[in-house]
């Protein structure tokens, strides 16, 4: 990673807590990304995109409810494509143990 995605990554993660706090819910993600929580739901449970694939590879639970790091959201949002599916695949390689 360059320091110019670095520095827009921190930049982004420094937003996303400043508007939203360290964790984000459906909503707060939506609102980030200036759609409807349907739409997202809809995009995260059939979207096969990198951002969305890392997102979900992401979350977090307690119990029922959902959250999503705003670093992890800084992340889908800033990182190519590229580098998502490297680190999607890293995680794959570590086993099933860091999965959600």
């Amino acid at each position: 990673m360059n320091s110019e995605t670095s520095k827009s990554l921190e930049a982004m993660n420094r937003a996303l807590i400043e508007a939203y706090g360290p964790l984000l819910r459906r909503d707060d993600v939506a609102d980030a990304l200036s759609t409807s929580s349907e739409s997202l739901g809809n995009t995260m449970r059939r979207g096969r995109e990198p951002n969305v694939l890392y997102l979900r590879r992401n979350k977090l639970r307690f119990g029922r409810r959902v959250f999503y790091s705003a670093l992890t959201v800084a992340e889908a949002l800033v990182l190519d494509a590229k580098e998502l599916r490297r680190r999607l695949d890293e995680d794959r390689e570590r086993g099933p143990g860091n999965e959600s």
